[in-house]
């Protein structure tokens, strides 16, 4: 069972998500909140596995009720869930400790298997977000970059993108076991513990894609 958090100042939005998440029987909305505030409470109160935030309510954003969250309950993944598409906001939610950022025009498949995904510890990005958040290989850090083969590079910027391994084994042609493999080795190399820290550190190089 996934237990789901909404925090969204709009009643009749957290409405209409419960009454959709709670068609699945794997999924259990076991809170609502309505404030940063109130989400922290809880958010400590019932140690949900997913929180999907909103990014803009009064007396407190969704980068502030993330890294609330995630204060009060570490192993809560929170994913932002907002109408918004604002790169300036992407990196500070990430930052603070978002480990997905979806648009609210997602349909319900897309949100289920965000949920998901995200209770698997897999980084969910929306597709109009991922491409300013990968691009070719160029930060400032190209000590650590040139650590790794050609091939990491391609499984690092698909890790950027959400993609699971398997998403990625497909991409790539290769066997889900050897992107296993790949991936440990981009962790170990860039002293990383898991794929959302992957992601959040290829956007901090400027790995942006070109469309």
């Amino acid at each position: 069972m996934i237990r789901v958090m909404l925090v969204d100042d709009h009643a009749v939005v957290r409405q209409g998500l419960r009454a959709f998440l709670s068609l699945h029987a794997d999924i259990d909305v076991c809170a609502e909140a309505g404030s940063a505030d109130q989400a922290a409470v809880l958010a400590r109160e019932h140690r949900p596995d997913v929180a999907l935030v909103d990014m803009f309510m009064p007396g407190g954003s969704g980068i502030d009720a993330t890294r609330m969250i995630c204060a009060e309950s570490p192993a809560t993944r929170v994913v932002i869930l907002t109408s918004s598409v604002d790169e300036d906001q992407v990196r500070p939610a990430l930052e603070a400790g978002a480990t997905g950022y979806q648009l609210k025009e997602i349909g319900g498949a897309e949100l289920v298997d965000t949920v998901r995904r995200s209770a698997r510890g897999e980084a969910v990005l929306h597709p109009k977000i991922a491409p300013g958040l990968v691009r070719a290989l160029r930060g400032e850090d190209r000590a650590q970059v040139s650590l790794l083969s050609a091939r990491e590079r391609e499984v690092l910027l698909l890790i950027a993108q959400g993609l699971s391994n398997q998403a990625i084994s497909d991409r790539l042609g290769i066997g889900e076991a050897t992107v296993k493999t790949h991936v440990g080795n981009v962790l170990a190399k860039l002293s990383l513990t898991d794929r959302t820290q992957a992601a959040v550190w290829a956007w901090r190089q400027g790995l942006l894609a070109r469309e």
